[in-house]
């Protein structure tokens, strides 16, 4: 409990719970009779001061620390030195001399001279079919956005089953609801979730048999939308 109470007196940014939550505070995280307070998009929370991962809430401080100075450092990249070329005198008249022979317009010597390389011929993809392409995006789309629903709602009612487990412990230890008030408000906002989670499975089912029904109207084949 030291190393967790000479934590909290401390300012930190994230809080990192033992069950992988981490949490954005604001301002100090105060540790009292073993119930951790703090505040979160304004509201005042308090938990059990078990529930904290001291070692993983330090190390995100310090990485939080080592990416700022990071980024500081790449904001001001070091000098580049400069480099002078340095030619001799006998060079250096050799090449105006011919400079000045070249002021005719005589070609360069063959060395010199610009050759083209062999011609490579790009042939560029041939496109699938327009329209069977249209079609078999259209449904992908519709589906894969039936299956983010589906998972959205699978993950609510995953998140209030592990805060109602998480609640009904605490009630077994004999901590009070007042001690535990950042479960009981999590597990209320799943909760208003779900519905409107439910209701997009339903709109995007939905919406997918209105596209299929409409592709069989318009006899498109079977194939196209798979």
């Amino acid at each position: 409990m030291n190393a967790l109470l000479l934590l909290l007196t401390l300012t930190t940014s994230t809080l990192v719970l033992r069950s992988g939550d981490r949490i954005t505070v604001e301002g100090d995280v105060r540790e009292t009779n073993g119930v951790v307070t703090f505040r979160a998009n304004g509201l005042l929370y308090s938990m059990p001061a078990s529930e904290v991962d001291v070692d993983a809430t330090k190390n995100a401080g310090t990485n939080a620390e080592w990416r700022r100075r990071a980024a500081d450092a790449d904001a001001k990249p070091a000098p580049q030195p400069k480099v002078k070329l340095k030619v001799s005198e006998a060079e250096r008249k050799r090449l105006l001399e011919q400079l000045e022979n070249n002021h005719s317009g005589s070609p360069a010597p063959p060395s010199q001279s610009v050759v083209d390389g062999p011609h490579i011929k790009v042939t560029e993809p041939t496109p699938p079919p327009g329209d069977e392409w249209s079609w078999r995006h259209q449904a992908q789309a519709h589906e894969e956005a039936i299956r983010r629903a589906k998972e959205e709602v699978a993950m609510l009612e995953s998140r209030a089953q592990q805060l109602e487990s998480e609640i009904r412990g605490f009630f077994a230890l004999g901590y009070k609801a007042s001690q535990f008030t950042y479960q009981s408000t999590q597990l209320q906002q799943a909760r208003e979730q779900l519905p409107y989670a439910q209701l997009e499975v339903t709109r995007a089912e939905r919406a997918y048999e209105q596209f299929r029904e409409e592709a069989r109207r318009q006899g498109v084949l079977p194939g196209w939308l798979r």
